[in-house]
């Protein structure tokens, strides 16, 4: 049986990891702005309309950070394939 070579990753694989850093990056900036706007809200507010918006902008947040986590697996995911493939192209 004639074994098959791996298939290369499209060029642009090595791109898509550099876009997932951008989206990463320009999430954390728009993140810091609602953070602050978050907390002079909170230090003015009180009562449970207070409490409860700020137990939604905490679970909120836990989901931007997964968001965040699953960009950065599928930023690594696309730099290191992207290695394997030269690797591979290059007969290592």
């Amino acid at each position: 049986m004639d074994s098959v070579p791996p298939r290369p990753w499209p060029a642009s694989l090595r791109g898509a990891a550099v876009r997932f850093a951008h989206a990463i990056d320009s999430a954390n900036a728009c993140l810091r702005p609602v953070n602050g706007a978050m907390a002079g809200l909170q230090a003015c507010w009180r009562g449970e309309g207070s409490v409860r918006f700020g137990q939604a902008m905490s679970d909120w947040e836990r989901e931007f950070e997964l968001i965040l986590d699953r960009l950065g697996d599928l930023r690594e995911l696309a730099a290191t394939s992207g290695v394997r493939s030269d690797e591979r192209s290059c007969g290592r």
